[in-house]
């Protein structure tokens, strides 16, 4: 089943190559990348499973900013 989120504005997103199902969002307003990655995680929500013994979905592996290169 392939879903669709239409990302907000500002932001982008790039699949991994280092990590198989990874997800990075990019964006300048942190508002914006944190509602960008809830309307992912609302997309991808598990239902009517057991979510005890169902443990696919989306994860947070790491949050932070970009480190400006001057």
């Amino acid at each position: 089943m392939v879903r669709k989120v239409d990302m907000l504005e500002g932001v982008s997103v790039v699949r991994s190559e280092k990590v198989k199902d990874e997800l990075v969002l990019d964006g300048n307003d942190i508002e914006l990348v944190s509602r960008s990655a809830a309307l992912i995680n609302q997309k991808c929500h598990v239902k009517k499973k057991d979510i005890r013994k169902f443990l696919d979905g989306i994860y947070v592996s790491e949050r932070g900013t970009i480190a400006d290169e001057e």
